[in-house]
C-alpha cells in the first residue's frame, strides 16, 4: 500500500508542477507553444514517467529534477524572446512561398524547409482559399500555419522593431535597410530605438508603440 501511495504522490506532484509551469508561462493551449515548449514538455513527461514507478529515487530528488527542467524551459524561452539569433535557430522564421503571385521555388525546395505543397494546399482549402491562382502572397509561419493574402486584399503588417531591437529579417522581407528605418522613426519624432516597444509597418505607414504605451503615427 505504501508503494502505491508513493506513486500517487509522485504523479500528483509532477502534475501540479507541470500545470503550474504552463499557467505561469501563459501557454495553456497547443497553439501558444513553441518548439522549445514541446520538447521541454516531452522531457518533463519523460522524467515523470521514468521516475513515477521507481521507488529507488527519493521524492525530493524527483521534485528537484522537475524544477530544474521547468527552469531550463523558462530560461530558453526567455533567451528566445531577447535574442533573435537564438529564436531563429530554436523556433524559426516565417518562410515566404508565394510573392506577387509567383512561387518562390528556392524556399519551397530547400531541404531544411521540407515543405509539403500538398499539405499547404489542404490548409489553404481549410481557410476557404480554393486555388493557388487566387493568392498574391503566402508564407508558412514558424508554428506551421499558413498566412495567405488573396488578390485584391491588403498585405499583412510587418513588425520591424520589438523591445528596442531591429528585426533585420523583416526589413529584408520588405526590401528596406536600417537607414530607411531610422529615417521613418525620426520623422515621427523618435530618436532612440531603445525607447520603442513595437514598430509596425503597414500600407506604407509606420506606427510606433513606445515603452510607456504612447502610440506615435
Amino acid at each position: 500500500m505504501e508503494y502505491y501511495l508513493l506513486v500517487l504522490a509522485k504523479f500528483v506532484l509532477g502534475f501540479l508542477i507541470v500545470i503550474s509551469h504552463l499557467n505561469f508561462s501563459g501557454k495553456t493551449q497547443l497553439s501558444q507553444m513553441t518548439p522549445v515548449d514541446f520538447i521541454g514538455n516531452f522531457v518533463l513527461g519523460g522524467i515523470i514517467g521514468g521516475v513515477i514507478y521507481n521507488d529507488v529515487i527519493p521524492l525530493y530528488q524527483y521534485i528537484i529534477v522537475l524544477i530544474i527542467g521547468v527552469m531550463l524551459i523558462s530560461l530558453l524561452n526567455a533567451i528566445s524572446k531577447r535574442f533573435f539569433i537564438f529564436r531563429s535557430f530554436a523556433i524559426g522564421n516565417p518562410i515566404p512561398i508565394i510573392k506577387d503571385g509567383k512561387f518562390i521555388m528556392e524556399n519551397i525546395l530547400k531541404r531544411k524547409n521540407k515543405i509539403d505543397i500538398l499539405n499547404v494546399a489542404s490548409q489553404l482549402h481549410a481557410q476557404g482559399i480554393h486555388s493557388f491562382q487566387n493568392l498574391k502572397y503566402a508564407q508558412i509561419e514558424p508554428g506551421g500555419q499558413i498566412t495567405a493574402v488573396c488578390e485584391g486584399a491588403d498585405m499583412p503588417s510587418v513588425i520591424l522593431i520589438k523591445d528596442g531591437r531591429i528585426r533585420y529579417s523583416e526589413l529584408d522581407a520588405i526590401q528596406k535597410d536600417e537607414q530607411w528605418l531610422h529615417e521613418k522613426i525620426t520623422s515621427l519624432g523618435v530618436t532612440q530605438i531603445s525607447e520603442i516597444f513595437l514598430a509596425e509597418f503597414w500600407q506604407g505607414e509606420m506606427t510606433l508603440v513606445m515603452s510607456d504605451g504612447k502610440v506615435c503615427r
